[in-house]
């Protein structure tokens, strides 16, 4: 079970703690607690924390509050609970309206309640879910990387965690964008702030699938967050686990700066036995978001077309000379005469074979990219108005890419 703004409500010593405002963000994920009383104290939190606050300092201010408020909103806090009482009375309408708008939740807790049951009760849900979900990291690790005999206990197991045996699950792999980069050009080397980094990132997903009300089981491996997604019917032919992918997207690259993430996506697969084969196409997805150098994208391993069987090929001395027998020459020149003729043939028949538009693209002169394209004709005696020549230049430029990647 997730600890969310929403299962809180059900621990002991919060029966008065009550919803206000942002019922819209009801299940976001809630990473820790931080007793707050200084606007200034918000510099100190990661992401992912429920915050309280009595109002002793800010008191009836309205404009510090809301102020505070967008400030826990855009580091992308789990919830605020205001200790209403002798400080702040109530929250004010101003505070609700920010909170509604940005599906942030906002409670209010009774004065009389003791503050240290409360925060102690949450931080033992929090602890006793982290212990669970290590447990379930293991797990997961085992099913997809480990040699597991899947006996009925291993099942039953699998069961505790939430995986439900008669539903269909696909593989989501979420992978942050040139971390190693990322990381060099921001200053953060530390185990500890790397690892802050991939938790935010796993909040944030969470807090999506559980708003779509998706039960899923996830594992942290390297740069990446691989989740078993599961799927009802309406997921399989409506392609709607594409939504929930294209959401993590969009929600990484607003809540967190500088920071993307890309998404590759395996087939769906009704036996446990068989999800290592999804998370592996999923893999595959995403390796090919990283050939073609795309980054804040989302790929599925069944749109891959023929670089499906690039990937499953053993023959790479095989692929590499069908390269080059059809590009060898239009490498050769271009390396003699530093030109950019394989670029051009390619952007040519990226856009459809249409000259006018491949000349924009390459911000040339339509006459350059007429005199361009003879020349490439010439050095590859071949038509360029044959479909079944572009195809073929096409497929190998293909091949091209993925060799250069696995290299």
């Amino acid at each position: 079970m997730l600890i969310t703004c929403s299962t809180i409500l059900k621990l002991k010593h919060l029966e008065e703690m009550k919803l206000v405002a942002g019922k819209g963000g009801i299940n976001r994920v809630i990473r820790w607690i931080h007793v707050v009383e200084s606007p200034q104290g918000s510099e100190w939190l990661k992401g992912g924390e429920l915050v309280f606050i009595t109002g002793v300092v800010i008191k009836d201010d309205v404009n510090t509050l809301a102020k505070f408020v967008k400030d826990l909103i855009d580091k992308n806090l789990s919830g605020l609970v205001i200790n209403t009482g002798p400080y702040i009375t109530e929250t004010p309408e101003e505070v609700k309206e920010l909170a509604d708008k940005f599906d942030f939740p906002i409670f209010e807790l009774p004065f009389e309640v003791k503050l240290i049951d409360v925060t102690q009760s949450i931080s033992r849900a929090i602890f006793m879910n982290k212990i669970e979900r290590d447990s379930m990291n293991s797990f997961m690790k085992e099913i997809i990387f480990g040699e597991s005999i899947f006996t009925d206990k291993v099942l039953n197991r699998a069961s505790v965690y939430g995986y439900d045996s008669s539903k269909n699950y696909c593989a989501i792999i979420v992978d942050i964008d040139n971390f190693e980069k990322l990381t060099d050009s921001t200053g953060v080397k530390s185990e500890e702030n790397i690892m802050e980094i991939k938790q935010n990132v796993e909040v944030i997903i969470l807090s999506i699938m559980n708003k779509k009300g998706k039960k899923v089981l996830n594992v942290m491996h390297r740069d990446s967050i691989i989740i078993m997604f599961p799927m009802d019917e309406k997921d399989i032919y409506e392609d709607r686990y594409l939504d929930s992918a294209n959401e993590i997207v969009k929600t990484v690259s607003e809540k967190m700066k500088e920071l993307t993430v890309s998404v590759g996506i395996g087939s769906s697969t009704n036996k446990l036995r068989d999800f290592h084969i999804s998370v592996d196409q999923a893999q595959k997805a995403l390796n090919m978001i990283r050939i073609f150098g795309e980054k804040n994208t989302v790929r599925t391993y069944k749109k891959l077309g023929i670089y499906r069987i690039f990937f499953e090929t053993n023959n790479k001395r095989e692929m590499k000379q069908i390269y080059y027998e059809m590009l060898g020459k239009l490498i050769e020149y271009d390396n003699k005469n530093e030109s950019n003729m394989l670029k051009t043939l390619e952007t040519y028949i990226s856009e459809g074979a249409n000259l006018g538009k491949a000349a924009e693209k390459l911000f040339i002169h339509r006459n350059t990219m007429k005199y361009r394209m003879n020349r490439i004709e010439e050095i590859l005696e071949c038509d360029l108005k044959d479909i079944n020549i572009l195809f073929e230049f096409m497929e190998a430029i293909k091949i091209g890419k993925f060799l250069n990647y696995i290299s």
